[in-house]
């Protein structure tokens, strides 16, 4: 039997908690903390589906530790950067290297990365629905935009 793989959708989730200390990019630490039960992908059984995979009541948070950046060439008020960390995903930490890109301002920072991940690599199974039959791709884009200053 093939297995059809579901269409492309988007999930969103307001981001739980999200932190960064330090006085300049050489010495940036942060860390972003997203609850799995808050993301929603405009359909609610798909949503339910969703969080049933991640054990959202068992392992409800998603975190990334910042631990510090390697930043490229400024491009006007844009710096391209790799944010280099340990994400936490369904109680697996992995080693990262996110792309992305950052524009600093008084007070805080606009912060933008977006990568791939597998999800088998959180122990994450994908979803399937009649016996198999139709799947979702394990191989996931996150992208994240935060804007810090002043609340």
């Amino acid at each position: 039997m093939k297995a059809t793989k579901v269409n492309d959708f988007t999930g969103r989730v307001v981001v739980t908690s999200a932190t960064f200390a330090g006085t300049d990019l050489s010495n940036v630490t942060g860390r972003v903390e997203i609850r799995v039960a808050e993301m929603r992908t405009g359909v609610g059984l798909r949503d339910t589906h969703l969080r049933n995979a991640m054990q959202a009541d068992r392992l409800p948070l998603m975190t990334f530790e910042l631990v510090g950046v390697d930043p490229g060439p400024a491009h006007g008020d844009t710096i391209p950067l790799v944010y280099q960390g340990h994400l936490t995903i369904h109680g697996v930490t992995r080693t990262v290297r996110v792309p992305g890109w950052v524009i600093l301002r008084q007070p805080g920072a606009v912060v933008h990365a977006s990568f791939p991940i597998d999800m088998r690599e959180y122990q994450v199974d994908p979803p399937t629905r009649f016996l198999g039959a139709i799947r979702v791709d394990p191989v996931t884009q996150i992208t994240l935009h935060l804007e810090f200053g002043q609340p």
